[in-house]
């Protein structure tokens, strides 16, 4: 039986550089192994597995928070511009409303993965 999701793996060609946008970005470090980090999402983990090449928007990962706009406002203050992709991926001042009720903005880590931030709507 399957319990859930234990870790999903991201190559990136620089795991340090990675590391550190993944804390800019709001995810809290688990820990580390030569070369490789590990960051908590839910009751599962992000792997920072290191690649000798990386082929950009190939992964989409939408990660739930529970105030979309505190979260927004956080990584802007941390240097990253949010985007929506449905806006050819421009920046955007504050998160987006989808017409089926999701709050949500997106970003593009160092390697192009990019990660939707989404609180669901009531």
């Amino acid at each position: 039986m399957i319990k859930g999701l234990d870790h999903l793996v991201l190559f990136c060609l620089d795991p340090e550089k990675s590391k550190e946008w993944y804390e800019k970005a709001g995810f809290q470090y688990s820990h580390g192994y030569e070369g490789m980090h590990w960051f908590h999402l839910g009751s599962g983990l992000i792997m920072l597995h290191p690649a000798d090449t990386v082929t950009p928007g190939d992964t989409a990962v939408h990660a739930a928070v529970e105030d979309v706009h505190q979260h927004f406002r956080q990584v802007k203050e941390n240097g990253l511009v949010p985007i929506d992709h449905q806006m050819g991926s421009q920046p955007i001042d504050e998160p987006v409303t989808r017409p089926w009720g999701d709050i949500e903005f997106e970003l593009d880590d160092v390697d192009g993965h990019r990660w939707a931030f989404t609180q669901r709507a009531l």
